[in-house]
C-alpha cells in the first residue's frame, strides 16, 4: 500500500491557529474544539507568515512521506473571515483575483493557496489531491480532485481532464446508517447508504470513454466522531468494503449484485472466522447489541 498523509488547508485549521493565533484573520484567541465542525476561523492567506508555515508543513511532510501524492483538503473553509480582513483584501488586490458570476474574490483566494502549495508540492515531484471544493475558484493546474458532494464535482473534474477518486457521499460514506431503522442501529451521524446502495455506484457514469480515463478509483471514508471502538468500525465497514471493492475491480457489464450477494456468504465465512465484528448483510433489523463483538 501507499500511505498518502493529508494537511487539510485552509480550513480545519483551528488547533493550529490556537498554537498560533497570528495566522487567523483576527488574531485570535482561538481554542481547539472538542468536537467536530465547520469553524468561521480558518488560515490567513494575506498574511506571508501563514503561507510560510504551509510550506515548512508541506516541507516536513515531504522529509517523512514517500508518496507520489500529498493531500491538502480545500474542504469546508468559510470565506467569512476573509471578506472582512484587511489582509486578506490587500492579498486579492495585489494578485489581482477577480470575482466573476460564479466565485467570489475569496474564491480565488483559496485557489491562490493551493495552487501556491501545489507548485511547491510539484517542485518537489509530489502532486497534490484536495477535495472537491477546489473547483471553486480556479483549480490547481495538477490538482486530482476527490469528489464527496455527490459525484458532479468529479464529473466535472474529469472533464476538465483532472484525475478523479470518487468517493460521494451517498454511496461511499460509511459512517452513515446501514437501515433506515435507526432504532436497531449504532448511534451514526445520519444518512442511508445500504449495501446493495454501495454496489449499485457507477464511478465513470455520465463520462466518455476518453473522460474516465481520469477516473482513478474510489474511497470509502469512515468519519469516527460518533465510532467509539474498533468493533464499530468493523461493523460500519464490512461487508459494505467488499461492495465497494467489486465496484472498483468489476467491469460495469459484469457487475451482478445478485452474484455478488451469493458469493458473500463465503467471505461472511472468513469474516466469522477471524472475529470480525460484521453486520449480517441480509436482516431487516440490527438487535440492540449490534455493536457488541460477535
Amino acid at each position: 500500500i501507499t500511505v498518502i498523509p493529508e494537511v487539510d488547508l485552509p480550513g480545519h485549521m483551528l488547533a493550529a491557529l490556537a498554537a498560533y493565533p497570528e495566522m487567523g484573520c483576527t488574531g485570535g484567541p482561538y481554542e481547539v474544539c472538542p468536537r467536530w465542525g465547520v469553524f468561521e476561523d480558518v488560515l490567513c492567506i494575506g498574511n506571508e507568515k501563514s503561507m510560510q508555515f504551509l510550506e515548512d508543513v508541506m516541507a516536513e511532510i515531504i522529509d517523512i512521506f514517500p508518496s507520489k501524492y500529498i493531500h491538502i483538503g480545500g474542504d469546508e473553509a468559510p470565506r467569512t473571515r476573509w471578506e472582512k480582513c484587511p489582509k486578506c483584501q490587500a492579498r486579492i488586490r495585489t494578485e489581482k483575483l477577480k470575482a466573476d458570476k460564479n466565485h467570489t474574490a475569496e474564491d480565488r483566494l483559496q485557489s491562490y493557496c493551493m495552487t501556491r502549495i501545489e507548485k511547491l508540492l510539484n517542485s518537489k515531484g509530489r502532486q497534490i489531491i484536495g477535495w472537491d471544493e477546489i473547483l471553486e475558484g480556479d483549480v490547481a493546474p495538477n490538482a486530482t480532485v476527490m469528489s464527496w458532494r455527490g459525484s458532479a464535482g468529479g464529473i466535472k473534474a474529469a472533464q476538465l481532464g483532472h484525475d478523479v477518486i470518487m468517493t460521494p457521499n451517498d454511496y461511499c460514506y460509511f459512517d452513515y446508517y446501514q437501515s433506515e431503522d435507526t432504532r436497531h442501529e449504532p448511534f451514526a451521524i445520519g444518512g442511508f447508504v445500504p449495501l446493495e446502495k454501495v454496489y449499485s455506484l457507477n464511478p465513470t457514469a455520465s463520462l466518455t470513454e476518453e473522460q474516465a480515463k481520469h477516473i482513478l478509483g474510489t474511497q470509502a471514508n469512515l468519519w469516527t466522531e460518533y465510532i467509539p471502538t474498533s468493533e464499530q468500525v468493523e461493523y460500519m465497514v464490512l461487508p459494505r468494503m467488499a461492495a465497494l471493492a467489486e465496484v472498483q475491480w468489476t467491469q460495469l457489464e459484469k457487475k451482478d449484485y445478485t452474484n455478488f450477494t451469493t458469493r458473500l456468504a463465503g467471505l461472511i465465512g472468513l469474516y466469522r472466522r477471524d472475529g470480525l465484528n460484521y453486520r449480517e448483510p441480509f436482516r431487516q433489523q440490527a438487535d440492540s447489541t449490534a455493536t457488541e463483538k460477535k
